[in-house]
C-alpha cells in the first residue's frame, strides 16, 4: 500500500472517491478492504461506497457506514444496498457490539448482507428473514456469489460445560493462558481452579427458576456467553467471552452485566505503563441507558484466600468515578454498609467463597453470583451519584 507524504503527513489514495486520505489505522484498513473487494471478490469499483452518510437515505439519521456495496436487482430494475461493512483498526477485536454497530446502519440501508473487519479477520453475515445475521463460512466468495446467495453458512461453535478432569488437563490449561484468560504469572497452584472458574460463570446452567430475588437486585434472564471488550480507567481492554445476566438494580432499572475471566500482559519498560506483572482478574462490565464500562475489576492474584476446601473472594473496594478520579474506600465501604452490610468482612468486602478441586454447580455457585452482581451495582450506583455532583 503506497503512502503518500504532504507536509510532513502521510496519506492513502482513497480507490473509491479517487481523493487522498489521512492514512490512519482505520483507513489502511479501509483500502486494504477496498482492494480485497476489487482484486479477489470481483466487485466493480463503481459499486463501491465509501463513507456514505445515511441522512442520505433517512434525513434523522447521523450514522455513517465505511463501506456499502450496491447491486442493481434485474427484477426491479433499481440499486439495492448489497454489503455493509463495518471497519475497526487492527488493534480491535471483532464482537458482538462490532455486530450490533452494522446491524444499525442494515437496519437503515435494508442490506442483504453485512460485514466486519480489522484487517486480520472478515466476518460476512446474511440477513435472514426474521432479521438476525448468520454468519458465512470463511471460504472467497465473488460478487455474482453474494448476488445469487451461493453461499454457505458456518457452523455455530458452542461450549460445553467440561468435568474437573478436562479442565485440569494441562493442554486445556495452556490454552487458557494463551488465549489471555489466565495470567501468564498468575500462580500455577491456582491454574485447576481458576478454569473451572471461568468454565462456570461461562457455562454453568442456572438450576432454578428465575427471577432470583437477592437482596435488591433481582436477575431476571440469563444471557449466556458472547464476546465482548471493555476497558478500565487505566486504558486498557479485556476482549473475549462474558456471561450476560439482565438485572433489575436497586433503583429498580434494568441492566446488563456481563461477568469475565482474564489475564492482564506483563509488561517491561513499557513507554506509558512501565513494569507491571501479568496477573488474572475478574471483570463485570454494566450496560444501561448510560452506555457501558467496566463496573469491577477484581485481581484474583491479589483477592482470593485459600480455606480448607474452598476459596474465598475480597475487594479492597478501590474505586474510579471517571473524570472525578479516585473515590475514597471508606466511601465505597459506606456505600456498601448501607446496601448491603453482610458484604462487609474483616474490614473488607467480602464476595463470597467457592469450592476447590471440583466442578462448582450453580447451587454452590449462586451467591457468589449474586454478590458480583449485587456489589457491581453498588459501585455503579455511587459512581452516578458522585457525577451528578
Amino acid at each position: 500500500m503506497k503512502i503518500y507524504k504532504k507536509n510532513g503527513k502521510k496519506f492513502l489514495y482513497d480507490m473509491v472517491k479517487g481523493i487522498l486520505r489521512p492514512a490512519t489505522p482505520e483507513e489502511k484498513v479501509r483500502q486494504k478492504v477496498v482492494k480485497y473487494l476489487v482484486e479477489q471478490m470481483k466487485i466493480p469499483i463503481e459499486a463501491i461506497e465509501t463513507e456514505l452518510l445515511l441522512s442520505s437515505i433517512d434525513n434523522l439519521s447521523k450514522l455513517r457506514a465505511d463501506i456499502v456495496v450496491w447491486h442493481i436487482n434485474e427484477a426491479t430494475n433499481s440499486e439495492e444496498c448489497l454489503l455493509i461493512i463495518e471497519v475497526k483498526a487492527p488493534h480491535v477485536p471483532l464482537t458482538e457490539k462490532t455486530l450490533e454497530q452494522v446491524m444499525s446502519y442494515q437496519s437503515i440501508l435494508k442490506s442483504k448482507y453485512v460485514a466486519i473487519t480489522n484487517g486480520e479477520d472478515l466476518e460476512i453475515y446474511q440477513i435472514r428473514e426474521n432479521g438476525t445475521a448468520q454468519l458465512l463460512t470463511t471460504e472467497l466468495y465473488t460478487y455474482e456469489d453474494l448476488i445469487n446467495s451461493n453461499v454457505k453458512f458456518a457452523k455455530k461453535r458452542t461450549m460445553r460445560r467440561l468435568s474437573f478432569d478436562e479442565i485440569n488437563y494441562h493442554r486445556y490449561i495452556n490454552m487458557l493462558i494463551d488465549k489471555g484468560y489466565i495470567g501468564e504469572e498468575t500462580d500455577p497452584a491456582l491454574h485447576p481452579f481458576l478454569a473451572e472458574l471461568q468454565n462456570f460463570i461461562l457455562v454453568e446452567p442456572i438450576s432454578c427458576v428465575l427471577p432470583i430475588q437477592f437482596k435488591g437486585i433481582s436477575l431476571e434472564q440469563d444471557l449466556g456467553y458472547s464476546f465482548h471488550t471493555y476497558g478500565n480507567a487505566a486504558g486498557g481492554s479485556f476482549p473475549g467471552y462474558y456471561r450476560g445476566f439482565v438485572v433489575k438494580t436497586l433503583d429498580g432499572n434494568e441492566a446488563i452485566y456481563r461477568i469475565g475471566m482474564f489475564g492482564t500482559a506483563k509488561l517491561i519498560n513499557d513507554p506509558i505503563y512501565g513494569n507491571r506483572k501479568s496477573y488474572t482478574v475478574l471483570n463485570v462490565a454494566t450496560e444501561d441507558m448510560l452506555g457501558y464500562h467496566n463496573s469491577l475489576e477484581l485481581n484474583i492474584d491479589n483477592s482470593i484466600s485459600k480455606r480448607k476446601t474452598e476459596y474465598r473472594f475480597f475487594h479492597n473496594g478501590r474505586l474510579t468515578a471517571g473524570k472525578k478520579g479516585s473515590v475514597k474506600i471508606e466511601k465505597v465501604k459506606n456505600y456498601v454498609s448501607k446496601y448491603a452490610p453482610d458484604l462487609l468482612v474483616e474490614d473488607k468486602i467480602y464476595l463470597g467463597s467457592l469450592p476447590n478441586n471440583m466442578s462448582i454447580s450453580w447451587d454452590q455457585g449462586q451467591q457468589f453470583i449474586m454478590n458480583l452482581l449485587l456489589y457491581a451495582n453498588i459501585r455503579d450506583k455511587l459512581r452516578n451519584d458522585i457525577k451528578k455532583r
